[in-house]
């Protein structure tokens, strides 16, 4: 009897193994990859050098989960794209994100349906994308999806040449600030994460927040498109 009573305590006493990498001493990597004009690659492979190789998600996305913390090198590419490749580092109880921008310009579907997939930008409680004006410039813009009008700046229409003044249309329009009348004028083409709107009336209108805002995407430009906004993946769909 007392043999196996020592023999029991024995075995309360053994040594337990370790969990492997605990959470807490691990991190995590994870992002997105997007084409030049802001649309969300499918299938780019993603090597994260000395852990392993995943290949982004319908929706661009990707991760590392359970990565010991250190210096890495993460390497991105996708056929008919330019590859991309950066450090990271990563620290324990931490997710590294990253998001990737692969050079050149990814294109719509030829067929009539097809849907497309934007990165949000958070400030705060809102959401900006990135949208090309005219073909020529690239600018942040504000979606709102319960705005009647488009918005651009009027340092914008300035320098795309854009006619407002004297003799335009004008549209009342509610602030933050009050009513405010506002000129509205034609902008050739709008484009966001490769879909595309033209002809599209904007109230010409400067933004608080400084110039780094270029305008508001209202429904002059979303309701040329089926529109879900998703804040939890970070994601801007458009589609038709």
């Amino acid at each position: 009897m007392r043999a196996l009573v020592a023999a029991l305590a024995a075995l309360l006493f053994l040594p337990t193994p370790a969990r492997a990498q605990d959470s807490a001493s691990v991190g995590a990597v994870m992002g997105s990859v997007a084409s030049q004009n802001n649309v969300l690659l499918e299938g780019a492979d993603v090597v994260l050098e000395g852990v392993g190789s995943v290949r982004s998600d319908s929706q661009g996305r990707f991760t590392f989960s359970r990565v010991p913390p250190g210096n890495y090198r993460l390497n991105v590419s996708k056929q008919g794209f330019t590859s991309s490749s950066r450090a990271v580092t990563v620290w324990a109880g931490v997710t590294a994100q990253v998001d990737v921008t692969l050079g050149g310009f990814a294109e719509l579907p030829s067929s009539q349906s097809w849907r497309v997939a934007v990165p949000l930008i958070r400030a705060g409680n809102t959401f900006l994308v990135r949208a090309l004006v005219n073909g020529r410039r690239e600018a942040l813009f504000v979606v709102d999806t319960g705005a009647s009008y488009a918005t651009i700046s009027t340092e914008l229409a300035q320098e795309l040449g854009i006619s407002f003044g004297a003799g335009s249309p004008m549209v009342t329009i509610a602030t933050v600030s009050g009513i405010i009348r506002a000129p509205v004028a034609s902008v050739e083409s709008i484009q966001v994460g490769g879909a595309e709107a033209r002809d599209v009336q904007v109230a010409v209108l400067d933004l608080p927040g400084g110039p780094q805002l270029a305008g508001l995407l209202g429904n002059t430009f979303l309701s040329r498109f089926h529109v879900q906004l998703d804040p939890m993946q970070g994601v801007l769909m458009l589609s038709q």
